[in-house]
């Protein structure tokens, strides 16, 4: 099932967001960021009401509502409040879940601001470079966003202690993140990041969509050359590609989107699948579960503990984006446990 989601078309619920705002004049700050890359989002009487913190969201192409009561532990995952006010799941096995109005629209600008101030290109990969990933972050301290946390860890089910320190991500016109998987190297215990939870900063009329490329599928395969499918590659994740090649031994050679290439890959390690594309609404959280859980035996199992049908992108942007990302660990982080102090404002 292929899913898209975009702005704006069914009311949702009134959220009343007047005890989540900064404490801050976000004009005054707005109007000290000349010169620091700083667009403020564009806001009308469609997309966004500042005063009452409503939004609009409308799922097109979606074959069946997913009832929260289907949400069970499975064993595998972190297991989220499926209660909290405004979730929505969007996608099932994996769960994919939206929280309109997670943050509300001065929190949001109070972020950007900050996240301005210290901005610095974001890290690549060492073998792909710019060409993978051409973003600008910032990770903010922690003491000054320990209201936002903390309510993240009602929606999480986790204490403050597992959550990173809050990151900010900008993309300016025609940046994007290609292919990836949020797991990360080198931890112990079987510990990874069980759950991304993101919340988009400004909404992006055009471009900037966040997209998921690996989701399963009942299509069947034919094995023909140009057909798409995924493939595990080097044990990280299902990533989108097509066939080149058929080859007498039954293997085929696939070449992926971002370029990679892998001869003679065997038919056990080609799949269909589905994508799913949501778009960049201001305050709108994303959350997912790219890692297994250390207790779970799938955890052993892959690279990095990842869940290999969570590889997704950051397309490119056009309207400038910003994306605010919190990592969760299933005990205390393991990294990025502390960030930058910009304006001390606290959130």
């Amino acid at each position: 099932v292929q899913f898209c989601m975009c702005a704006m078309a069914q009311e949702l619920p009134i959220v009343d967001c007047s005890s989540r705002a900064a404490s801050a004049n976000v004009d005054d700050d707005i109007s000290c960021l000349s010169g620091r890359n700083f667009k403020r989002p564009k806001l009308s009487d469609d997309t966004f009401d500042a005063e009452r913190a409503w939004q609009k969201v409308d799922f097109l192409e979606q074959n069946e509502e997913i009832p929260l009561c289907k949400y069970l532990p499975d064993g595998h995952h972190l297991f989220v409040n499926s209660e909290y006010l405004g979730l929505r799941a969007v996608h099932r096995d994996p769960w994919i879940f939206v929280v309109p109005n997670l943050l509300s629209q001065q929190e949001c600008e109070q972020l950007m601001i900050k996240a301005s101030m210290q901005m610095k290109s974001s890290a690549q990969d060492a073998s792909r470079g710019a060409m993978h990933r051409n973003s600008s972050d910032c990770r903010i301290a922690r003491q000054e966003t320990l209201r936002l946390q903390s309510r993240y860890c009602e929606l999480l089910n986790v204490p403050l202690e597992n959550l990173e320190a809050v990151k900010v991500t900008r993309y300016d016109r025609g940046e994007f993140f290609r292919n990836h998987v949020d797991p990360i190297a080198d931890t112990s215990n079987f510990e990874n990041r069980v759950a991304t939870l993101f919340v988009y900063l400004n909404t992006c009329e055009i471009g900037g969509e966040t997209r998921f490329l690996s989701l399963p599928s009942l299509r069947k395969l034919e094995y023909r050359v140009g057909e798409k499918v995924c493939c595990l590659l080097d044990g990280e994740g299902d990533y989108p590609g097509v066939i080149d090649a058929l080859h007498t031994d039954g293997t085929v050679d696939v070449s992926f989107d971002d370029g990679d290439v892998q001869l003679a890959t065997p038919r056990s390690e080609l799949r269909a699948f589905e994508t799913l594309s949501i778009k960049p609404v201001q305050g709108m959280g994303v959350l997912f579960f790219p890692a297994f859980l250390p207790s779970s035996p799938m955890s052993r199992a892959f690279t990095k503990q990842l869940d290999r049908y969570l590889v997704h992108e950051g397309c490119p942007a056009v309207d400038q984006k910003f994306i605010h990302q919190q990592w969760v660990w299933p005990h205390r982080a393991q990294s990025h446990s502390e960030g930058r102090t910009t304006n001390g404002i606290l959130l």
